[in-house]
């Protein structure tokens, strides 16, 4: 059965850029996985916008002047199509800003594209999240639906709430490049989203095997850095504790509401409200944290 996703794009062949200083703009459209193999390949019914796709050419890059910001490479994929002109997708997890082109660079071979290195991953649309049934992207996850989670088997999503916002200021978010925390594919988060900590580094730091750190504090201005510019969509998925599950192969936290989350951490607790305002909080007081809770001052240790 197809399988839809939706992606960011320019319209530009970095294989025959437009002439220097040219403006480009980024769109979102529907990319179709046509046999719902979890890659995008010429020539085999995959599409892009209803148009089917003839090249994959993996590993473009695009660096383009964003105005505020500077230069911004983007490495990516470009898909020529049966008609109309070519469209250019990152793989690398940025999130594509409206600016002026620089330069490019292009392969010489077209090959395909796996559906997971679309758009920016992690709580967003095209994350796999782990279920007892294999990795299921995120989009396609329902109210009821069981997710596996570290600690307790097979847990029910009891609610699943989104919306997209502009990534500037509180609500930037987080990326983590390839192998940043052991990941194979880039990774976006919200600041304040928590992820798990293991091994010598919460031994020797924090006297513990597993600990909790908020994305913000692992920033390094290299492989794990801000993202300004664009639109970032962040979904969180809520269960009856909370939960340590696994987006992207990563573990990190399900969402932690009620007034637990207001005395324990005010910060994550605000984030939650600005970007959900008509959620409302669960009176109930008896939640706790799964793992303890690495604060900014510590967690520079790790991100030294």
């Amino acid at each position: 059965m197809p399988t839809a996703y939706e992606d960011q794009f320019y319209t530009i062949d970095p294989g025959n850029p437009p002439a220097v200083g040219t403006a480009v703009t980024f769109q979102r459209v529907e990319f179709i996985d046509n046999n719902d193999n979890g890659l995008i390949q010429p020539n085999t019914g995959d599409t892009f916008n209803g148009v089917q796709i003839t090249s994959v050419w993996q590993n473009d890059t695009l660096t383009i002047n964003v105005p505020g910001v500077g230069n911004v490479t983007y490495t990516g994929v470009t898909f020529y199509l049966a008609s109309g002109p070519a469209v250019f997708t990152p793989t690398d997890g940025q999130v594509l800003q409206d600016g002026t082109f620089v330069s490019s660079t292009f392969v010489n071979t077209s090959t395909q594209t796996p559906v997971g290195a679309f758009g920016p991953t992690c709580f967003t649309p095209g994350t796999l999240i782990e279920t007892p049934d294999g990795p299921h992207l995120i989009e396609d996850l329902c109210v009821g639906d069981l997710v596996t989670t570290l600690d307790n088997g097979a847990q029910p999503i009891r609610m699943i709430i989104r919306d997209r916002y502009c990534a500037s200021g509180e609500f930037a978010p987080i990326l983590f490049a390839a192998g940043a925390v052991g990941n194979d594919v880039p990774l976006l988060v919200s600041p304040q989203h928590r992820l798990l900590i293991t091994g010598w580094q919460a031994e020797l730091y924090f006297g513990q095997d597993e600990v909790l750190v908020a994305a913000k504090h692992l920033v390094n201005g290299h492989s794990i850095k801000q993202v300004l510019g664009g639109m970032v969509e962040y979904i969180h998925l809520l269960f009856d504790t909370h939960q340590i599950i696994f987006g992207g192969g990563i573990p990190s936290e399900s969402y932690f509401p009620s007034h637990a989350m207001i005395r324990q951490d005010a910060d994550a607790m605000g984030e939650i409200l600005m970007l959900f305002p008509d959620f409302k909080v669960n009176a109930d007081a008896g939640w706790e944290l799964v793992r303890p809770v690495v604060r900014r001052y510590e967690a520079q240790l790790l991100a030294a």
